[in-house]
């Protein structure tokens, strides 16, 4: 009974034998009998998306028998191949494939030996491609409507716009120089202002911006149209020889014989205008002569007390064509709020040899762009530096814009 048990044991244990022996190979002849080679994969493979293309990026695979690489998409109808110039990984292998359309794709890159083997394949799925869909979306950067321009003292113009919108790459401003060619001027997205030395003052001005849809896009995006900037005309000084007061009933008086007529006597030396103690606001009235459209002004502060006393610190301007006989201020258009800048930011009382050269010079403000032509004017005077209830001034200069 042991020696059967034993014999058939034996048996079964050669027939496994047997049976291994005769399958261990059965796979070669699904191979032809040849080793499968698989090529090295490329890394750091990635992608920056573009207008209507996108551009494909990789580090070469350090296998020697690369020969090139496949790339597909529009599942395999479509394909370019791209040759295998290095096979450093320390080097970059690019590739644009232009002509998409605006969509979502997926590629798949496959590497080449020489002997027809090839890689397992690599995909990048989730390419976003931006077109005329994307740059429907997209607006120029707005500029300040408050303060849209300043007319600078060397004959440049700066202009002055809103923070930037995400994704704003680059703003092109599009002019006419003083040769009467048109010129551009570029500016970025982290700049509230672009200054033009050659703008021809009085012709028009029109920008566009460019936006990238992400940071690393190859392609920056226009904006479809340009907008238009208001237009800067030249800015003349106000014939002073047509000034004169103009006093209504809630006006200030002058005090010490400094009279209003002083401010426009085309000089700043004292005297100038000067106000009793009064409760403030207060405020006087003149008469430019004619209609103006202003664009900026010039005051002279009293210099024998230099940001202090009655220099006036915070004012308004307002404007009117048919003042109201009672001094009230139902018919006149605020036109500006300003505050006096002293460039040293010394304390009261100290002042610096910039300080009396800024001063000296007559201190600009800019009004708002594209106000109405007023001929009287209400001065009112808000804060003097030196804090006390009376006010004094030298001499003011108007400018008018001259179309």
């Amino acid at each position: 009974m042991k020696i059967k048990l034993t014999i058939t044991v034996l048996l079964v244990i050669g027939f496994a034998i047997f049976g291994c022996k005769k399958y261990d190979t059965d796979y070669k002849k699904f191979l032809d009998h040849k080793e499968v080679i698989y090529p090295g994969l490329a890394t750091g493979v990635g992608y920056h998306p573009g207008n209507l293309r996108v551009l494909l990026v990789w580090h070469p695979s350090p296998d020697p028998s690369i020969k090139n690489y496949v790339v597909s998409w529009n599942n395999g109808l479509d394909s370019v191949i791209v040759n295998a110039t290095s096979h450093s990984p320390a080097d970059s292998i690019t590739v644009s494939i232009p002509g998409l359309k605006e969509y979502v794709y997926s590629f798949r890159i496959i590497a080449h030996d020489n002997d027809g083997n090839t890689s397992v394949g690599q995909d990048i799925n989730n390419v976003r491609v931006y077109g005329a869909v994307y740059v429907s979306a997209l607006f120029n950067r707005g500029y300040n409507t408050a303060n849209p321009y300043q007319l600078n003292d060397d004959g440049s113009v700066t202009l002055y716009f809103n923070k930037a919108d995400t994704g704003n790459v680059s703003t092109t401003i599009k002019y006419t120089n003083k040769l009467g060619v048109t010129a551009e001027k570029s500016f970025g997205p982290k700049d509230k202002s672009v200054t033009l030395t050659d703008y021809k003052l009085g012709t028009p001005l029109q920008y566009r911006s460019a936006y990238k849809p992400v940071a690393d896009a190859v392609d920056a995006f226009d904006v479809k149209n340009y907008d238009d900037f208001p237009i800067i005309y030249n800015v003349v000084e106000c014939d002073k020889s047509l000034f004169k007061a103009y006093n209504l009933p809630t006006d200030v008086p002058s005090a010490y014989g400094w009279e209003t007529y002083y401010l426009w006597d085309k000089s700043t030396n004292e005297p100038g205008f000067h106000t009793p103690g009064q409760d403030f606001p207060i405020w006087f009235t003149f008469d430019m002569g004619q209609q103006a459209s202003l664009a900026k002004m010039k005051i002279w502060q009293r210099t024998s007390g230099l940001y202090n006393y009655g220099n006036p610190k915070r004012f308004e301007i307002y404007g009117s064509n048919n003042p109201t006989s009672n001094g009230d201020f139902s018919n006149w258009v605020k036109l500006g709020s300003f505050t006096s800048v002293k460039p040293s930011g010394l304390p009261t009382g100290q002042n610096s040899q910039a300080d009396a050269d800024f001063a000296a010079a007559g201190e600009p403000f800019t009004f708002p762009a594209g106000l109405a032509s007023y001929r009287y004017i209400r001065f009112k005077v808000l804060e003097t530096w030196g804090g006390g209830n009376y006010f004094h001034l030298l001499e003011l200069t108007m400018y008018k814009i001259d179309k």
